[in-house]
């Protein structure tokens, strides 16, 4: 059974999905408009709530910061490769699945999901091991963009990208330094986009798969940035290409 907590991610996946929920869990004296229209949701969708002591609700999120509000649902279910290439966005000509390599951290997990969603593109892919994996913390950081953008889960990356690079797809990777420079990439062809981890960035196996390394050019004292926010870079640069070849293209 999963947990997730946070008064948007519960709202907002409730909103989108009928089935899949065991019941709701509110902490006593907790109210407000949004706990109010969780429960509202709730009761259309015949999902049980519970009004129960706070510290069960800590319990069971195994942390304090779930905004008085828990629901109880399946296991997250990943999405298989072949459904992110199926899954463009109607407003582009090209495709682009995030391939994420020892993300590690939840909070820069779900931050690039939600992301990911709001620029347009397939789908996620992350790695079986060593890496962190779709959880309660990562619905939360991701404010609902979770349930809304489909997130595939593999066994090996470099087969994957193989995979991809067969169905058409060119391989960007993202490094900090040596790459080249962002806004000289063109992006308007099918993009895989490889982001590596907090630590270590890109694997050396995987990078030899890349077909090209970008790099963000900066001018701070920094030597490099917070893995969500060069995610939020790239796939803006992306986006912001081919939105404009699309007005051209009219």
């Amino acid at each position: 059974m999963e947990v997730i907590y946070g008064i948007n991610s519960i709202r907002d996946l409730l909103r989108q999905y009928q089935n899949g929920w065991e019941k709701i869990i509110i902490a006593s004296g907790r109210g407000g408009s949004s706990v109010k229209e969780i429960m509202e949701i709730a009761h259309e969708k015949k999902i049980p709530v519970e009004i129960c002591d706070r510290k069960y609700l800590d319990k069971l999120a195994g942390t304090p910061d779930h905004q008085g509000v828990i629901a109880l649902g399946k296991d997250f279910v990943y999405a298989d490769l072949d459904d992110l290439i199926k899954n463009r966005n109607k407003s582009f000509n090209f495709d682009l699945i995030l391939i994420l390599d020892s993300i590690m951290d939840p909070q820069n997990l779900g931050s690039i999901i939600r992301t990911a969603h709001c620029l347009g593109a397939n789908g996620i892919v992350i790695p079986e091991d060593r890496a962190a994996s779709v959880t309660a913390a990562v619905h939360k950081a991701s404010a609902g963009s979770v349930g809304q953008i489909p997130v595939a889960r593999v066994v090996n990356l470099s087969q994957t990208l193989d995979y991809l690079k067969d169905k058409g797809f060119w391989v960007f990777g993202a490094e900090a330094h040596g790459g080249r420079s962002l806004p000289q990439m063109d992006f308007n062809c099918s993009v895989a986009l490889v982001l590596g981890g907090e630590a270590k960035g890109i694997r050396p196996l995987v990078k030899k798969k890349c077909d090209f390394l970008v790099t963000i050019p900066l001018a701070g004292s920094f030597d490099s940035l917070n893995v969500s926010v060069a995610a939020g870079m790239i796939q803006y640069e992306i986006f912001r290409q081919r939105s404009k070849a699309n007005e051209i293209n009219k």
